[in-house]
């Protein structure tokens, strides 16, 4: 399915519905090379249209199922609560990628949460050189539009970085 948001300049998003809440959707995504590729949770509030494509045999979902990936399988995290959301994707992965679009469309941030409570998340990150910063950055959780974890890119960047270093505040 495609999923388009209101957000001006956002990436349209490409994946596999796995659980609806209160706040938000979540949705497994496939990478170019269609293989699984962590999941995409995104603000429902944001959401503006779903097209859903009908036919069990296309392309992604045959590879899919060659691959013994079909079908995608579900997140455990939160979908009814922001901060509790985060908490449940660090059992899932170390790293999270955030989104804040309607500020920075074009830019994302990924690193480890630190702490978070019912309005702001606290991260240190880790820097597209697979470096950690020096001190942790606040994110307003209402600021926030989507959340990305699991995927390659991150696991390969948290490799590359090793492990988190002490912060500071």
């Amino acid at each position: 399915m495609r999923l388009t948001r209101w957000i001006p300049e956002a990436d349209r998003i490409f994946g596999f519905v796995v659980g609806v809440g209160g706040q938000w959707v979540a949705l497994a995504d496939v990478a170019d090379w269609v293989r699984s590729d962590g999941w995409s949770l995104v603000r429902l509030k944001d959401v503006q249209a779903v097209k859903i494509y009908p036919d069990p045999e296309t392309f992604t979902i045959r590879a899919l199922k060659l691959r013994g990936e079909w079908p995608p399988q579900q997140v455990a995290v939160d979908l009814d609560d922001t901060a509790r959301l985060i908490m449940d994707a660090t059992d899932v992965s170390p790293l999270l990628t955030v989104h804040c679009e309607f500020e920075r469309p074009d830019v994302c941030w990924i690193g480890a949460p630190v702490a978070t409570d019912d309005d702001e998340l606290t991260m240190l990150e880790i820097g597209t050189q697979a470096v950690w910063g020096r001190r942790s950055t606040r994110y307003d959780l209402d600021d926030i539009t989507r959340f990305e974890i699991g995927g390659g890119y991150e696991e390969t960047l948290g490799l590359l970085a090793g492990p988190m270093p002490d912060v500071l505040e």
